[in-house]
């Protein structure tokens, strides 16, 4: 099956929604959000500065992969795409797996039900993507 190259999909779309959600705690919550997620963390500012850092960073990389989406039209371009989008939730999803021992429960298996739902959304997508290459 075919995929728009010039809408996203519900994947992408749920993807963007969830970014969003999660640059916004990262840049105003960053305190709460790494109490909520590591076992022993204690305040701390700089974890706290890199938490609004990282969540700029996010937002950035949210609104340019958005325009893409919404403006590229080239399938070989959305595959690239799709496929990097796997690669880090699967990335994200091995780290945490690497270091499941500094997690706090319940977030800690919220976190991993995500990166492997979006990186089996996305290696599911990429496996059903078209070609624009004529053999």
């Amino acid at each position: 099956s075919h995929i728009p190259t010039s809408t996203m999909t519900l994947i992408e779309t749920v993807e963007h929604i969830a970014g969003l959600v999660y640059a916004a705690q990262l840049i105003f919550f960053g305190d709460m959000f790494m109490a909520d997620n590591f076992k022993d963390y204690t305040s701390s500012p700089a974890a706290i500065n890199m938490c609004k850092y990282s969540g700029l960073f996010i937002l950035g990389m949210r609104l340019a992969h958005y325009t893409v989406q919404k403006k590229c039209t080239d399938v070989e371009v959305k595959k690239g795409m799709t496929l990097a989008a796997g690669a880090v939730w699967g990335a994200c999803g091995l780290i945490t797996a690497a270091t499941w021992e500094d997690g706090k429960e319940p977030n800690l298996y919220v976190n991993f039900g995500l990166q492997v739902f979006f990186t089996a959304a996305y290696a599911h997508q990429y496996l059903n993507m078209g070609s624009s290459k004529k053999d």
